[in-house]
């Protein structure tokens, strides 16, 4: 086939609906999942949702001795279903028969998922940028040993149906619900169904999204002027004017100010839609979680204001019929948002942070590399910056469905040279208030209020 035949063949392809196996059209739409409202949650008497942030560590720590980690477990154990995100994967890499994707792979070993079950987890996320560290069959391998113990989970699956599909827990006060996905990862991390002759995939369930900087007028001639210097018959120059340019392999727009926006892929969030209303149908309260480096600068995912996506996907997410949102993906905190009463944690941080992160020999490899002409600048943070240390535990509790209270118990990593670093404590005194007041300050502008009591934020519809 001839380049021209090539691209050619390529456009049509993409020109093209989406189809599923038989045939039919997938969802591309997400409207189709807000014409009507969502059944009510649907849980007994008082119901508590224990969030929790990463799960970031390789060995087991239920029963590492700590009596002031015992004190949070305490707390996990005490609500009706806990969930977290597990970030990477764990098996036996002794007798693993997969092999590893790019550079750093997180590890945990085989004797996780039980950790998880000894802490009180009930529901874990598999969906993040490590959860294809290790491919399809790492993925599998892990989730494998998740069922073993009895530990829910979504977000990963032999094919994108089961990715996207809803795990549940079931209580016996009502069954819950969650969805998860990922709009952070490797490539080729996507689960795929089989396709015509094309088998199935194992993989995550993707949120898509395509990156648009944002550029003031002046900013914008100026990309028009070095394209139309550097035109090509494949890539023409852009019209004198235009308000959006794609450039060098990035898309530029026109605003009122710079940064970043994100344009979700419409069948990804039309999917993840049509899940948390599926899920709805079938448990009486659904939990919907993200993880998402992206950021509104571009540059440091830690930034506190949530991307302009995750906004617009949260709201939709709850109109769909998820009634508590747990967003994650940057280690650090950030704000919360109550939305038609229920709660939305834009960042939940790292629950437990003691990662192992194997090399690989792209790793090793990855800066050979002529040097620089000029003198590289430092990385002005640490290696692990201090806010990455300062977590939270969420407690929402229901009333017959309806929300009733939030709490936020602030959690100490304890950023110190010993073996208790990256173990969850409760903060007390200055320091609860320290990480309290960041909660405070980063979910007024949300139009939250939080109160802090003794060493506890509180949420009161």
């Amino acid at each position: 086939m001839t380049r021209a035949r090539s691209i050619g063949a390529v456009a049509l392809l993409l020109a093209a609906p989406a189809l599923a196996q038989d045939g039919t059209p997938l969802p591309s739409d997400p409207a189709i999942y807000l014409k009507t409202p969502p059944k009510p949650a649907n849980v007994q008497g008082s119901f508590t949702v224990v969030s929790l942030g990463d799960l970031l560590y390789n060995a087991p720590q239920a029963d590492n001795g700590d009596p002031d980690m015992a004190r949070v477990l305490d707390i996990v154990r005490a609500g009706d279903v806990a969930i977290a995100n597990q970030e990477g994967m764990a098996f036996d890499l002794a007798t693993f028969a997969g092999t590893s994707f790019g550079p750093g792979q997180v590890y945990g070993q085989p004797t996780l998922a039980r950790d998880y079950k000894a802490m009180g987890i009930d529901m874990v996320s598999t969906a993040n940028n490590h959860g294809m560290d290790w491919g399809g069959e790492g993925q599998l391998a892990s989730i494998r040993l998740l069922d073993d113990v009895g530990v829910a989970h979504a977000g990963g699956g032999r094919t994108l149906a089961e990715a996207r599909g809803a795990g549940y827990f079931t209580t016996p006060k009502g069954t819950v619900g969650l969805v998860a996905a990922t709009s952070t990862f490797k490539p080729e991390a996507m689960a795929h169904d089989a396709f015509q002759r094309e088998p199935a995939r194992a993989g995550n369930n993707l949120l898509r999204t395509r990156t648009v900087n944002l550029v003031t007028r002046d900013d914008m001639d100026r990309i028009i002027r070095l394209a139309t210097d550097l035109a090509s018959p494949l890539h023409p120059a852009p019209p004198a004017g235009a308000a959006q340019v794609e450039f060098g392999g990035a898309l530029y727009r026109v605003s009122g100010k710079r940064g970043q926006h994100y344009d979700m892929n419409l069948f990804d969030e039309a999917g993840l839609l049509q899940a948390v209303r599926e899920a709805k149908d079938k448990a009486g309260l659904v939990v919907f979680t993200i993880h998402a480096h992206e950021t509104p600068t571009g540059v440091d995912d830690d930034t506190p204001e949530p991307p302009d996506f995750l906004i617009k996907l949260f709201h939709d997410t709850i109109d769909a019929g998820a009634d508590v949102i747990m967003g994650g993906g940057p280690h650090s905190l950030r704000g919360i948002e109550i939305y038609k009463g229920k709660p939305i944690f834009y960042g939940l941080a790292i629950f437990m942070f003691k990662p192992s992160i194997l090399a690989s020999q792209e790793t090793a490899t990855q800066n050979a590399y002529p040097p620089m002409p000029w003198p590289e600048a430092p990385d002005p943070r640490p290696t692990s910056p201090p806010s990455w240390y300062e977590s939270m535990m969420a407690v929402t509790t229901f009333d017959q469905g309806r929300l009733a209270e939030v709490r936020l118990y602030p959690i100490d990593l304890l950023n110190t040279a010993t073996r208790r670093r990256g173990v969850p404590h409760l903060a007390t005194g200055n320091r609860a208030r320290e990480i309290l007041s960041t909660l405070q300050r980063e979910s007024a502008p949300l139009g939250t209020r939080i109160m802090i009591e003794g060493d506890v934020g509180v949420i009161r519809p």
